[in-house]
C-alpha cells in the first residue's frame, strides 16, 4: 500500500510538471498577492485546477500558504490539504468511475530543495535533491469495487516504471523524509475496518526509478535504503473481545526486516467483564511479546491483513495466557479447530517458513465448578522451532508437514519436549501426530493441578520417565503411554457438603482402588514395562488442547489401573 501511495505523489508530481500548462480554467485569488509581480496566487489557483481537472472533480486542493525561491530552487508549503468533493464523488461512483482507494490529506508543512520552473515544465528527467514533509495525516478509504476489476488487474501487472515512462524517463530524488505522521487505512471490505499509524517516521536515500531499477530486488521501494517506524499501533478484532497494540514497529528496507516490540493481544476487561460479553463456553487469551522479527516480508499487506508471507519469524521472550471457565455452559459445537484447520481458513495467503521460539512462557488455566478453585498449569522457557506454516496451496504441494518441535520445563521444573506434525493436505479431516517426553515427575508437582481439576491427589509416588505417541483426527485419538513410575498412592475427592462444597477424600473409594485397582509401579516386579494402547472419541472436547490432556489421561490411567470415571467423578 505504501507503494500504492508514493505512485500516487510521483504520479501527481509528474502530472503537474507536464500538464501545468493545461489546466481548463484558473481564477487566482489576487488580494493574496503582495504585489503586482506576485505570482503565487496565480500558482495556487492553477495547481488546484490541475488537481480538480485531473482527478475528474473528485479532489479539492487548499494552500494556505507557498513560497517559490527560483534562484534557491526551493518550494515551501504550508497548511495544506487535500479533501474530497463529495457531489463528484457520487457522480464518479455512477458512472463507475471511482477509484477504489479515496485519500484525503493534510501536512504542516512541505519543504523541496533542487526544484525549478525548468524542472517542471521541459526536463523528461526529473531530479529533485530532497522532500521533507512534516506532521502529515493521510487518510485512505479502501473499498474494490466490482466495475474496477480490470484496472487492478492491469496494475499488478505493471511496474511503476511502466506507468509513467511515457511522461518521464528516470526519476531521482537523493532524500525524503517524512515526519510526525499519522496514517488511518479504512478498510471498508473488512471488520474491523480501521487500522492507525501514529507518530509516523520515514526516510528515504537515494531513490531512483528508472529502466534499471523498475525490477531491482535489492532496492526497497527504489531506494537503496528506507526506514520506517511508526508507534501506538492498534485495532480492535473483529468479535470486539480482545485489543491488538504494538508498541512499536521499524521497517529495514534494505535487510528487508519488520521488527515489532510491545506487542499484545489483550482482552477488553478483566475475567468478569470478558465473560459477561459471552453466552457460551470460550476461551480468554492474553499475549505478551516484547520483540517480534520478521525477514523477507511485505509488511504493508501483512499491517493491513492482507497477506502475511515471510521468510523467517522470530519471537524472543513473551507470555502466553489461556483462560476457561467449566461453568459456563457449553456452545455450538466446532470440530474444525485444530492448529492446521484453523491456518487453513484464514482468509489471507500465511506462508512462514521458520517460527523461532526463545524463553517463551505459557500459562493455562482453567475453573472448575465442581471443585469451586481453579488450576494452572505453567510451560516455563519454551525454545523451539515450527516450520512450513503455510496455507499456500502450491507450496503445501511441495511439503505438505507444519512441524512444531519445542522444549520447556512443566510446572516450573520438569524438563519436557514435545514434537507434533500437522498434516496440511489432510486438514479437512484433522490428521495429526504428537510424541510427548517428560522427566522425573512427583505429587508436589502434580497435585496443584490434580485437586482442582481432576479432583483427585496423588499421596506419594514418583515418575521416572513419561511418553506419550498419539495419532489423531478430528473424531479420534489412538496411542500409547509408557510410564516408569513407583509407589503410587492416590486418593479421590468430593465435596463437603458440611462444609461449605470444599473437597475431602473419598475415604473408601480411595482404599478400594488403592488395594485392589491401581498397580503402585510400572514395571512391576519381574515385569515388563507396561505401555497400553488407547483409543479416545472426541465426545465434548471441543478444543485441541483438552482433546490432547483427555486422551494422555486416559492412557496414564489405563496404564496405573484405574477408570477414568473412578477419578474424574
Amino acid at each position: 500500500m505504501f507503494s500504492v501511495v508514493l505512485f500516487i505523489i510521483i504520479s501527481a508530481y509528474v502530472y503537474t510538471r507536464y500538464n501545468f500548462l493545461k489546466a481548463k480554467n484558473f481564477k487566482p485569488d489576487q488580494s493574496r498577492a503582495k504585489n503586482i509581480l506576485d505570482l503565487r496566487p496565480a500558482i495556487i489557483a492553477k495547481l488546484q485546477q490541475v488537481v480538480k481537472d485531473g482527478s475528474d472533480g473528485l479532489y479539492v486542493l487548499s494552500i494556505q500558504k507557498l513560497g517559490i525561491d527560483v534562484l534557491a530552487a526551493k518550494l515551501d508549503a504550508a497548511n495544506a490539504s487535500i479533501t474530497v468533493d463529495t457531489v463528484a464523488m457520487l457522480q464518479l461512483d455512477k458512472l463507475k468511475k471511482l477509484p477504489d482507494d479515496i485519500f484525503k490529506i493534510k501536512f504542516a508543512s512541505l519543504h523541496i530543495d533542487g526544484i525549478g520552473l525548468e524542472d517542471l515544465i521541459n526536463k523528461k528527467h526529473i531530479a529533485i535533491s530532497a522532500i521533507y514533509c512534516n506532521s502529515p495525516l493521510i487518510e485512505v478509504y479502501h473499498k474494490n469495487r466490482t466495475y474496477n476489476k480490470a484496472i487492478r488487474k492491469a496494475s499488478d501487472t505493471l511496474s511503476l516504471y511502466r506507468r509513467i515512462k511515457g511522461q518521464a524517463t528516470s526519476i531521482v530524488i537523493g532524500k525524503i523524509n517524512i515526519g510526525k505522521g499519522t496514517f488511518i487505512n479504512h478498510n471498508l471490505d473488512k471488520k474491523p475496518h480501521l487500522t492507525q499509524f501514529n507518530v509516523l517516521s520515514i526516510v528515504m536515500k537515494d531513490l531512483l526509478i528508472d529502466s534499471t531499477t523498475q525490477y531491482d530486488t535489492n532496492r526497497f521501494l527504489f531506494t537503496k535504503y528506507t526506514a520506517i517506524e511508526c508507534n501506538n499501533y492498534f485495532f480492535r478484532t473483529p468479535d470486539s473481545l480482545y485489543f491488538f497494540k504494538i508498541g512499536s514497529i521499524q521497517v529495514s528496507g534494505e535487510q528487508h526486516k519488520i521488527i515489532a516490540t510491545d506487542v499484545e493481544l489483550t482482552p477488553r476487561g478483566n475475567k468478569r467483564q470478558f465473560e459477561s460479553r459471552l453466552s457460551v463456553r470460550k476461551v480468554m487469551l492474553h499475549l505478551t511479546f516484547p520483540k517480534i522479527a520478521l525477514s523477507n516480508i511485505n509488511w504493508w499487506s501483512m499491517i493491513n491483513r492482507e497477506r502475511f508471507i515471510a521468510k523467517e519469524a522470530t519471537i524472543n521472550h513473551g507470555s502466553f495466557y489461556v483462560y476457561l471457565d467449566r461453568s459456563l455452559p457449553f456452545g455450538p459445537f466446532k470440530i474444525n479447530n485444530f492448529p492446521q484447520q484453523v491456518l487453513m481458513n484464514i482468509p489471507v495467503p500465511v506462508s512462514v517458513r521458520k517460527l523461532t521460539l526463545h524463553h517463551l512462557d505459557v500459562s493455562l488455566e482453567e475453573f472448575n465448578p465442581d471443585s469451586k478453585e481453579s488450576g494452572t498449569t505453567f510451560f516455563d522457557d519454551i525454545n523451539g522451532t515450527a516450520e512450513n506454516i503455510s496455507n499456500v496451496r502450491a507450496e503445501i504441494k511441495k511439503a505438505r508437514y507444519l512441524t512444531v518441535n519445542a522444549k520447556s520445563l512443566f510446572m516450573h521444573k520438569i524438563p519436557m519436549a514435545a514434537k507434533f506434525r500437522f498434516d496440511l493436505s489432510r486438514y479437512r479431516t484433522g490428521e495429526f501426530t504428537a510424541d510427548i517426553f517428560m522427566d522425573t515427575l512427583n505429587n508436589t508437582i502434580v497435585n496443584p493441578i490434580a485437586k482442582p481439576l481432576g479432583l483427585f491427589n496423588v499421596r506419594t509416588g514418583q515418575m521416572q520417565t513419561g511418553f506419550a505417541h498419539l495419532e489423531g483426527n478430528d473424531f479420534t485419538i489412538k496411542g500409547t503411554v509408557a510410564l516408569n513410575y513407583t509407589n503410587l498412592h492416590i486418593d479421590p475427592l468430593k465435596k463437603n457438603k458440611n462444609n461449605g462444597g470444599k473437597l475431602k477424600k473419598k475415604t473408601f473409594t480411595g482404599l478400594f482402588a488403592n488395594i485392589f485397582l491401581i498397580k503402585n509401579s510400572n514395571p512391576g516386579k519381574g515385569n515388563d514395562l507396561r505401555k497400553p494402547t488407547f483409543s479416545v472419541s472426541r465426545g465434548k472436547h471441543s478444543n485441541f488442547i483438552s482433546f490432547i490432556w483427555f486422551s494422555i489421561l486416559t492412557g496414564i490411567l489405563k496404564t496405573i489401573g484405574i477408570p477414568v470415571k473412578l477419578v474424574l467423578n
